[in-house]
């Protein structure tokens, strides 16, 4: 394993748990300006999270199925907040999150000529 994919591990792994606490956090906090809006959250934060993910398994041949767990987990955090009693549980936000990963998926080409150049000459990876 690269130290390129590790580092991802780590981040994603990260990344689902600040995503997880914001979405059963009672208050959590708010950004002011754009993306006050939940839903172009939901869709940012899944596109980080398959962004990630890509990343963090290369070996991977086909990213569509090792993206596919991703909408699970934005399924199981509606679930989750359906629970908690102080949130709940909207298709839209399943959507959303839906958004975000096909649009990492429309732009995953371009952004992989970007980055992968970049790792190579940080990383040496």
């Amino acid at each position: 394993m690269t130290t390129a994919a590790r580092i991802a591990q780590v981040l994603l792994v990260l990344a689902i748990g600040v995503i997880l606490w914001l979405a059963l956090s009672a208050n959590p906090p708010r950004a002011a300006g754009l993306f006050d809006f939940d839903k172009l959250n939901h869709l940012a934060a899944f596109f980080v999270l398959a962004l990630l993910t890509e990343y963090a398994f290369p070996s991977a041949t086909v990213s569509a199925l090792k993206l596919l767990p991703l909408l699970g987990f934005g399924l199981l955090i509606e679930v989750l907040q359906y629970w908690v009693g102080y949130r709940y549980f909207e298709w839209l936000d399943v959507a959303a999150d839906g958004a975000g990963i096909a649009a990492f998926w429309l732009v995953r080409g371009a952004l992989r000529r970007t980055f992968d150049p970049l790792i190579q000459k940080t990383l040496g990876a």
